[in-house]
């Protein structure tokens, strides 16, 4: 057998051409998923040519859509995650020695008045090649394991018992275009059916619906294929009749043209292909906000006028077009607040579910997200469908990616006819698509005339949408090169720009393209910092029009491991070659919680903001592209020191999109000499497609004044020294043993060195991978070689000026100098006073943190703290944290990163408390603190691998912090800014300690 898998200039045979998704009658339809014989072998060479002649070769039942890495019964063939490399070590094209194959079969039944007509076998998607056989015939062979691919049986059928055989490569040289950042996986991944159609047939339709926002008219054009043999498709017509979304007709006569022999006029004929096109009339457009759709109806008469076939699709009136560095729909610049994403299932992998591809645009969209990238590769048709009737942007994405092959494939003249077929069959399939705003050539694959040839076809047969190409701008990674390479993308689309950048770009170029990122903010683990700073950039900076992030959802896979389960990741599947976590990096978990990521990223980009002018009068700004503010109800809180006072609701505002409106607000008698703000809420009066009726788009939090004074106890005079080593008040009496806070016995219950120095954090993904080469330049590595991770402290005691101070000094040997830590505790009958000072070499140039951690007993469960929350925020992460009084458990602040790190950190809190079942423990402050309340102190965390790995004390640990280093999203992209960073020098931490007791 010729190795066509080891040929790239072999894209396919037997194939029949590309078309358009289309709908097809129920009764037109054979489904073919379900349960089929599986047979895997080691090597393609070892599958027998005539399976039916073995019957015994370990045949398993299986279910389709599958695949063979996700299933324990095929041990051999796991999933391998690997982010640049490939999974072998050979060269292209050629696969490894070890290239796994598999037989799938199924048997169906064919009705003889289906023999008749014409039938096709429809394969979605198959990873990574296969050939195909009925009834022990050779049909074809395909390639390009993201898009399908369709077959002709009619020669290849038998009336009544039948049988399909799919033999499936794991790898080929396709694979050398597939290596995107994902697991490596094998098997059959999406739909399979047949269907049946006449012996002339409707091949394919490309509707071009026109919008004019000047005139608000749309006009119809489409291209009809016919297919058959020779000239039978003379006499034949179509006729088109359009539904508008509430299901009357458009047209009042269906529009029609028929084939006549001057389509095969010798040069200037173009066969079997029509030509239709309506007069402009007033139409309700298509955008991501209103998703407006109408159904097109296509029937195919025969020259008899007899019916002879009948499809619909769903078509959106809408204009996409770039001008003067803006990407325009229908004549608006809409910013792009996007996500890049992968097809991923924490169970079935590849495998989707027309429910779990709904679940993520809802969630997105719930999460004000309007458009995706689809990285790396075209989507099940399921996607666009979704996208097109909820209403959501798309890239689409060829399916290509030679990322360890970057500079190589792109200009090898070898691969040029697989780099063609895999854009111009994308766009053959998605064309009919509204919610595609523009296509992309692929990803990280370099630039070559292999990608131009893909261009160029698809600039000529679509001009209606741009090209999307980042390498063609950077391919080398060097930020001047942005304005170079017009002809090779029509969008400048940088991937992991800072925030300097884009600026720097905007402010200074000329170039007429609009700058959408097609990756920023990698969202790895505790992640997603600087999201502020890159929207207010987007919204400041004409040219500038938003972004995507990377990525959606983690790919974890669902395991277990001593009956703990957890989501597993590169290396977890005995992978010799492989990445580790880099594919845990979404904005959500596998099961599509969301990360806190993804809510600071709702609030930085959402479509309603308040603020303050002067006195009772506020402006509401509609940063909506098509909808004006009617859809929501809106309401009001009144905050006084975190505590809601008064609260009530607007009347309903109208204000168009693009535009602000002032209003007043009287919200009442109020302290001045408390902290004050109010909250405004945007909830949707309705329930849409989308979410349910109450569903909060937007907030926003105005201060109006005031400041946060700390409790002031009662004054009942000084405390006594009772020994030397003991100082006692309401809080309980705290033990000194050598030279350091050594208990604290707090009405009987004893707290074992409670206090300690605190410089360091369990590093996040961003800080530095664990485990990984080359991270020395990274927060991790500089940390490390600083001896932040080795701190140990020698403690001098000193009494205080009084029987009711003590000082108690701490100093730590680092490789760059002594870190000195002083504090000063001040007893009173009801609190304790405390302050500490750190003195941090300069040479010390990056921080974890700078604060202290108590260590407090079993018991203390109950948490609430004023400040920012209810989830975990940061400093270069917490617009989304509402400043009030949270109530929660300690329990509850754990947040199980699939790589355990640093988490549930809070921001500009006031107080903190913690309390158990007799007294409540408040940490309270005249300076904004960082601080947290955690079961899973960072020394069971920083060296953990897995969430099964670590498991909760029943100490809990409360941390008080000048300042904690930013998020960033340097795991793969900029670190955080650098006002968001520690270095050495003084740092002050004052705080005053009480007990409340609950039963007074």
């Amino acid at each position: 057998m010729h190795k066509h898998w080891e040929n790239p200039e072999v894209t396919g045979y037997g194939r029949l051409p590309a078309r358009s998704s289309f709908d097809l009658p129920a009764g037109d339809v054979l489904r073919l998923e379900g349960t089929w014989a599986f047979a895997r072998f080691s090597h393609p060479d070892l599958v027998p040519e005539d399976s039916s002649a073995i019957p015994d070769i370990g045949w398993i039942e299986v279910t389709v859509p599958g695949l063979w890495t996700m299933d324990e019964r095929v041990p051999k063939d796991r999933p391998i995650y690997t982010n640049v490399l490939m999974p072998f070590r050979n060269e292209p094209p050629w696969m490894p020695a070890t290239n796994p194959a598999a037989l799938y079969r199924r048997e169906f039944s064919i009705k003889p008045a289906w023999l008749k007509e014409r039938v096709v076998l429809h394969i979605g998607g198959v990873e990574s090649c296969y050939y195909l056989y009925c009834n022990g015939q050779e049909v074809g062979f395909s390639k390009d394991s993201r898009l399908p691919s369709e077959f002709d049986l009619t020669p290849f059928l038998v009336a009544g018992t039948n049988q399909l055989q799919l033999k499936v490569l794991r790898f080929s040289d396709a694979s050398y275009l597939e290596d995107q950042d994902q697991w490596w996986h094998a098997g059959i991944h999406r739909e399979i059916y047949l269907y049946r159609t006449p012996r002339v047939y409707i091949r394919d339709i490309f509707v071009r619906p026109g919008y004019d926002p000047c005139t608000a008219e749309g006009q119809l054009r489409a291209t009809i294929r016919l297919g058959d043999e020779n000239r039978n498709t003379l006499g034949h017509r179509v006729e088109l009749q359009l539904l508008d979304p509430k299901g009357r007709r458009v047209f009042a006569a269906p529009l029609q043209a028929s084939v006549e022999k001057t389509n095969f006029r010798a040069v200037t004929g173009k066969g079997p292909s029509l030509e239709i096109e309506s007069r402009p009339r007033k139409v309700t457009p298509w955008s991501a906000e209103t998703p407006v759709l109408y159904r097109l109806q296509v029937t195919l008469t025969d020259d008899q006028g007899r019916v002879l076939q009948q499809i619909s699709l769903a078509i959106g009136f809408r204009d996409i077009r770039i001008r003067d560095r803006e990407l325009l729909v229908n004549n608006v610049a809409v910013l792009i607040r996007g996500v890049n994403r992968h097809d991923h299932d924490d169970v079935t992998g590849k495998v989707m579910s027309r429910e779990r591809i709904r679940q993520d645009i809802l969630v997105m969209k719930q999460h004000n997200i309007n458009a995706i990238r689809t990285s790396h590769y075209p989507n099940d048709p399921v996607f666009y469908q979704l996208c097109d009737e909820l209403g959501m942007y798309v890239i689409d994405e060829a399916n290509l990616e030679a990322h360890h092959h970057y500079a190589q494939l792109g200009q090898d003249p070898f691969w040029a006819s697989q780099f063609l077929a895999r854009g111009l069959r994308m766009v053959e399939r998605d064309k009919n698509h509204p919610c595609i705003i523009a296509w992309s050539v692929g990803n990280e694959t370099g630039f070559g005339p292999n990608h131009m040839a893909m261009t160029a076809w698809i600039r000529e047969y679509d001009p209606s949408r741009p090209v999307h190409n980042e390498p063609a701008i950077c391919e080398q990674g060097v930020r001047d090169q942005w304005n170079d390479n017009r002809h090779g993308t029509d969008l400048i689309c940088p991937m992991y720009p800072s925030v300097e950048d884009i600026v720097r770009h905007a402010s200074t170029s000329d170039d007429p393209r609009p700058l959408i990122m097609c990756e920023f903010a990698h969202a790895m683990g505790n992640s997603c910092g600087n999201l502020a700073e890159y929207w207010n950039a987007v919204e400041t900076w004409h040219g500038l029009q938003g972004g995507f992030i990377w990525e959606w959802v983690d790919h974890g896979l669902r395991a277990e491991a001593n009956g703990i389960p957890y989501w597993a990741y590169g290396g977890d599947f005995g992978e010799d070659r492989h990445d580790l976590n880099f594919v845990c990096d979404g904005l959500c978990w596998p099961d599509r919680t969301p990360h806190s990521s993804l809510i600071e990223y709702k609030k930085v980009i959402q479509p309603v903001t308040v603020r303050h002018i002067r006195g009772d009068t506020y402006e509401v700004t509609n940063k909506h592209d098509f909808v004006d503010l009617g859809r929501y109800a809106v309401s009001w809180s009144l905050l006084q020191n975190g505590e809601t006072i008064r609260q009530g609701h607007l009347p309903r505002f109208r204000t168009p999109p693009g535009y602000q409106e002032t209003f007043s607000l009287d919200t009442g008698p109020r302290s001045h000499r408390l902290e004050t703000s109010v909250i405004f809420e945007f909830r949707l009066l309705e329930t849409q497609p989308w979410a349910e009726k109450g569903h909060l788009v937007a907030w926003d939090q105005i201060a109006l004044g005031g400041t946060y004074q700390p409790h002031r106890p009662r004054r009942r005079g000084p405390a006594t020294a009772r020994q030397k080593n003991k100082i006692e008040n309401d809080c309980g009496i705290f033990i000194f043993e050598d030279q350091q806070l050594a208990a604290w016995d707090l009405h009987g219950t004893t707290i074992e060195s409670p206090l300690v120095p605190n410089l360091w954090r369990a590093p996040t993904d961003n800080d530095g991978i664990k485990g990984w080469s080359g991270q020395d330049h990274k927060a991790l590595g500089i940390w490390r070689a600083s001896g932040l991770d080795q701190l140990t402290w020698q403690y001098r005691l000193k009494p205080g000026r009084s029987g009711t101070d003590i000082m108690m000094d701490a100093t730590s040997e680092t490789p760059l100098g002594s870190i000195a830590f002083r504090t000063w505790f001040s007893f009173s009958r009801e609190k304790v006073s405390v302050r500490h000072r750190y003195r941090i070499p300069r040479r010390i140039r990056d921080l974890p943190r700078v604060g202290v951690r108590w260590c407090l007993p079993a018991g203390f469960e109950q948490l609430d703290w004023y400040g920012r929350g209810p989830h975990e925020t940061y400093s270069d992460r917490k617009q989304s944290g509402q400043l009030r009084h949270h109530r929660a458990s300690v329990t509850d602040q754990y947040v199980p990163y699939i790589l355990p790190q640093e988490h549930g950190n809070l921001t500009d809190v006031r107080w903190i408390a913690v309390a158990d079942d007799a007294g409540r423990l408040v940490f309270d402050s005249e300076q904004l603190l960082e601080a947290s309340a955690s079961h899973y102190p960072h020394e069971i965390l920083t060296g953990a691998w897995h969430t099964y790995e670590v498991s909760p004390r029943s100490e809990t640990y409360v941390c008080l912090d000048v300042a904690q280093r930013g998020l960033g999203g340097a795991s793969c992209g900029p670190d955080t800014l650098p006002a968001y960073r520690l270095s050495g020098g003084t740092y002050d931490l004052n705080y005053q300690l009480r007990l409340e007791s609950l039963h007074e």
